[in-house]
């Protein structure tokens, strides 16, 4: 199993996904995938126009990541050059894993 760094998502028992944002031979550090979109993206008015242009009512903005995730995961099932999508425990088996939190400073852009 050799995982690639922001092309591999990890997904756990309860259908969560995240990015590995570092892979070195034996650990990776990884981060919520929602939480990962969220931290990329600006709070502007692009954005705003960027959301409503997708939507047909107001969304909470978690949505939105959300539904980010949710698309590069279609993409990824349906391409063969998308990356892929590895069981969480299977990897744990071979690496050991640093789970960014999700409120951590150390979030930069």
């Amino acid at each position: 199993m050799e995982i690639i760094a922001e092309k591999d998502l990890l997904k756990d028992r309860y259908g969560n996904y995240y990015m590995v944002s570092h892979a070195s031979k034996k650990a990776l550090t990884i981060v919520n995938e929602a939480m990962y979109q969220a931290l990329k993206e600006t709070l502007d008015e692009e954005l705003v126009a960027k959301v409503k242009a997708n939507y047909l009512h107001d969304i909470a903005c978690g949505k939105y990541f959300a539904d980010l995730v949710h698309e590069q995961v279609e993409q990824m099932t349906n391409s063969e050059n998308g990356g892929t999508i590895y069981d969480i425990e299977e990897v744990k088996k071979e690496y050991d894993l640093h789970i960014k939190p999700l409120y951590d400073d150390s979030f930069y852009l």
